[in-house]
Formats: structure tokens, C-alpha cells, sequence
């Protein structure tokens, strides 16, 4: 809110808007692009064949307009200019969709401008929509959206919702966040579940969160403590897993079931050895219907920190990790994948890839694809002899995998990131693209043996056909296990892992 000045309406806006009925429900504006020298699209749906106008203003105040009996949440100086600007002023379609466009210019001294945007349709009584903000932006850049989370942010999950809300839950202990994209604002919701560190957040498809696992806050260890929060309800429903586990794999498969694989079963980092002992080769099933977990099939190879991926098919893919070879018992780092399939509930034969990883990023692409990013590589010949931790050999990878499917399988190695990165944020873009912001790269302090995490505020892109990874702008601020998800106006937040200001990266 800028300023408390009050101008009269213009008599366009009343002139704009002509006869037709009312309608019960407001009208709803939505909003896509925003960058700079592009297009920015304003849907609109309310009423078939209603007259509409679309406000802008720089000012946002309550502003009661006697000539429509109709407050607004801005001023109304701009309403001729609204009037005059093709498109914003129109009717409705027979199924009451419209979609207003304007060129944003290619001017830098825009991006310092918060436009605030609301709709009127109808002749008596008139109705006005919700109000939409747009901040203009370099397209390849992150700016900070208008708000910052009231809490950090440190993994978990996101729910999105129809109206371009997303809920932040898991990465905030007991406490979830919501975000409207429409707004660039926050608000706390109810408490939710407190998991802890290695934990899994899983969005089902009915709109509920299952928390599996992770860290217990008490002890310190793997825990079997799970729980189903309904974000309409604003009820939490606690559960039990049949074995402890931290730092497994979790995600809804297209049968409707949750798939959990793998984790730790104890977690001592004085003994790392004793990590390998624990790490799991079994799974475990949730039915959403009953709340029950059961037993799966288990792995051929024992694995932890790996990555998790439901793809279009409805089946998972499961890939890489801290692993320990069959047979031998070795402990080692993955270098195998394995896609899950609900129809048989089995495991397939293993895709093999070059450069074992732990600690990795993976998303689902829209073209079918998966795209594996960066993570830790780790030499433990010389820690399984002398069992010192300072004697691990820790690489950060600086290339990504791409996963194509088929009847085995096969993986492309993509290279070009600007740093190697563990724990980067990941997001799909169109056209089999995605953005990979932040992350980290690890080390060991000689002197201390303590592992030291450097974060990073680079981003890059992956690009589809050619395959192709490139520079784009870096995030404000470094950022250690963030998130990343696509907003409903076309652009990608990365939230979390130490900054409190949420990103918004323009395309």
C-alpha cells in the first residue's frame, strides 16, 4: 500500500461497462509471464457474456465507488487508461473466459513497480474479482517476491492449489505455510507434524500429506513415526511404519499406493561405518484408503539418500544412493537405478549409469523424462581400513543424468553446470526442460574432521534437444537444500535452506 489519495471515478469506467445480469460469485483474475519486453496474460472467468473491464492501478486502497456501489482494493486514476488499453475492456465468452493481454516494455525501471490488477464485470449490481499483483522482471533473473516466509524453510514438501496457493509443509517442524502466487504473500496455517532431519514429505493426489521417518527430535535416530495431514480439514493423523527409517525414498504411485524404499536404520556419524551396517533393502506400501502400511518387495541393493521418482507411467523410478553391494557386503555409492512397477509390485532389472551419486536432485520432466542432478561421490577404500571419517575422499559432481525410459531403460550423462552441487533445487520447465538453483558442495575440515557444507547461489538450465546445460542468474543468496516448484503464472520459486526471502525466477 503506497499512498491514501482517493480520485474520482472516471466516467469511462462507468461507460465500459454495459447491460447484462448479475452473477451469484465473484469474478476470478489470474495472472501468467511478467517479464520484461514479454507478454503478460490476465485471465479472467466469471459469468457467460458479461461486460468486463480490468483495473490497474499503482496504488492499492479501499476505494468505494458510488457510481457502481462497489468497493475496490485500489484506487481508480487509471481507469480511463485501463479502458483506452485493447483487450482490457471486452465480454465475457459464452463459458464466462476472457484472457486481456498486454506487452510489459523492455524497461529496467519497471522492475522497481508493483501493479496491482483487479477486474469488474456485470451492469447492476457489479461484481469485482480478486486482486492480482505483478512485479515486472528481467526474464533469466530472480528477484524476491513482495513477502518472505514468516518461518525458514529447510526441505519438506508443497501442496499446490487451483487458485495458484501453495501449502509449505515438513520444512518448518509442526507449522505450515501458505504462499499465494496470485499476491506474493504469506500466511501461517495449523500445525501440521514435526519430523525431522532425513524425513519424507509426500503430496498425495486427494490433496492430504504423508510425513514418513527421518531423525527423531529426541534421540537423534531413525524413527517409524509417520502421519497424514488434511490441510482442508486442519487435522493430523498419526501412524507407525513397520521399520524406522531416515534419509529413504517415498512417492505416490499411479495405482494410488505410497512407495517407500531403503533409509537408515541407525545413525551414528562417530562410527561411520555402522551407517553402511544400517542402511536398508526394504519397503514398505501405504493405501491412503486404510491408513495401513505393508511390507514390499525388497531391494536387490541396500540404499539411503538416493532419489525417488513417480514418472507419467504411475511407476517409480529409485536411483542411486549409499548402497552396499550384494553379496560381498561392500559399502559403496550407487551407481544403478531401478523403476518400480505397481502392477506387479517388483522391481525391474538394474539400469546402470555413469557416476555414482548420493544426495542427488531428481524431477520428473513433462516430456517423460528424468533428470538426475549433481550429488556427492565418495572414495571409502581408505575409511573401511582405519575407520576415521576424516579419511573419506568427498567429491561434489558438476554433471547431470537424463533418464530415458523405455524397456531397460538408459541414462545420458549432461554435463556443464557451473559448480558441483548436492542438494540443489530442482523444477520442471516446458518443453523437457528444468531450472537447478542452489545446492552445495561438501568437504572435510583437516583439522577438525567436521563436514563442512559451502552453499551456492548459482542456477543453471537444462535444455532439451540438444541436451544442454547453461549459466542463468543466480539467487540473492547462497542456499542449502532449497526448494523449487513451478508457480501457476509460468515462473519457478526457490524457497528455503537458510535465506528467508522466497525467489521468483522469471523465464
Amino acid at each position: 500500500m503506497h499512498t491514501r489519495r482517493l480520485p474520482p471515478l472516471s466516467l469511462a469506467l462507468a461507460l465500459a461497462l454495459a447491460a447484462g445480469p448479475a452473477f451469484a460469485q465473484g469474478p476470478d483474475l489470474d495472472k501468467t509471464g511478467g517479464g520484461l519486453g514479454s507478454e503478460l496474460r490476465l485471465p479472467l472467468q466469471g459469468a457467460p457474456n458479461e461486460p468486463y473491464l480490468v483495473l490497474v492501478d499503482l496504488i492499492e486502497f479501499p476505494t468505494f465507488v458510488p457510481q457502481l456501489g462497489l468497493q475496490l482494493d485500489i484506487t481508480t486514476q487509471f481507469a480511463a487508461a485501463s479502458y483506452n488499453t485493447p483487450g482490457f475492456f471486452g465480454t465475457l465468452d459464452g463459458n464466462g473466459n476472457a484472457t486481456p493481454t498486454t506487452n510489459l516494455p523492455a524497461d529496467p525501471a519497471l522492475q522497481d513497480c508493483v501493479f496491482s490488477f483487479q477486474a469488474v464485470t456485470g451492469s447492476g449490481p457489479f461484481e469485482a474479482s480478486n486482486l492480482v499483483r505483478v512485479t515486472p522482471q528481467q526474464p533469466g533473473t530472480f528477484a524476491s517476491s513482495l513477502e518472505s516466509s514468516p518461518l525458514p524453510i529447510l526441505g519438506g514438501g508443497v501442496v499446490p492449489s487451483d487458485n495458484g496457493e501453495l501449502l509449505f509443509i515438513g520444512g518448518t517442524g509442526p507449522v505450515a505455510q501458505r504462499y499465494s502466487s496470485r499476491l506474493e504473500s504469506w500466511t501461517q496455517e495449523t500445525g501440521t507434524f514435526g519430523v525431522g532431519l532425513l524425513s519424507q514429505t509426500t503430496p498425495l493426489a486427494d490433496g492430504r500429506v504423508l510425513f514418513t521417518g527421518g531423525l527423531d527430535l529426541t534421540t537423534g535416530q531413525p524413527s517409524n513415526a509417520a502421519a497424514v495431514y488434511d490441510p482442508e480439514a486442519g487435522t493430523t493423523t498419526t501412524l507407525t511404519m513397520n521399520q524406522a527409517r531416515a534419509g529413504h525414498g517415498a512417492s505416490q504411485l499411479g495405482n494410488g499406493l505410497v512407495l517407500i524404499t531403503g533409509g537408515l536404520e541407525a545413525f551414528d556419524l562417530t562410527n561411520p561405518l555402522s551407517i553402511f551396517q544400517s542402511i536398508l533393502n526394504t519397503t514398505e506400501l501405504w493405501n491412503p484408503a486404510t491408513g495401513a502400511f505393508v511390507s514390499g518387495q525388497s531391494m536387490l541393493e541396500a540404499r539411503a539418500l538416493h532419489t525417488q521418482t513417480t514418472v507419467a507411467s504411475g511407476q517409480a523410478l529409485v536411483a542411486g544412493g549409499l548402497s552396499v553391494l550384494p553379496i560381498v557386503n561392500l559399502p559403496t555409492v550407487s551407481a544403478t537405478a531401478y523403476f518400480y512397477n505397481p502392477s506387479s509390485g517388483s522391481f525391474g532389472f538394474p539400469s546402470f549409469f555413469p557416476g555414482a551419486r548420493l544426495l542427488h536432485s531428481a524431477v520428473a520432466l513433462d516430456d517423460g523424462r528424468v533428470l538426475l542432478c549433481g550429488g556427492l561421490t565418495v572414495d571409502l577404500s581408505v575409511v573401511i581400513q582405519t575407520g576415521n571419517i576424516a579419511d573419506l575422499i568427498i567429491g561434489t559432481r558438476e554433471d547431470c543424468l537424463l533418464y530415458n525410459p523405455g524397456f531397460f531403460g538408459s541414462f545420458t550423462s549432461v554435463a556443464g553446470m557451473q559448480v558441483g552441487r548436492a542438494g540443489a533445487a530442482v523444477a520442471p520447465l516446458p518443453g523437457g526442460g528444468a531450472l537447478i538453483a542452489g545446492g552445495f558442495q561438501l568437504e572435510i575440515d583437516v583439522t577438525s574432521g567436521n563436514f563442512v557444507a559451502n552453499a551456492t547461489e548459482t542456477a543453471d538450465i537444462f535444455s532439451q534437444g540438444p541436451n544442454l546445460i547453461t549459466a542463468t542468474g543466480s539467487l540473492s543468496a547462497p542456499r542449502l537444500f532449497p526448494i523449487a516448484t513451478p508457480l501457476s503464472d509460468g515462473t519457478v520459486m526457490v524457497v528455503g535452506g537458510g535465506p528467508l526471502n522466497a525467489e521468483i525466477y522469471q523465464r
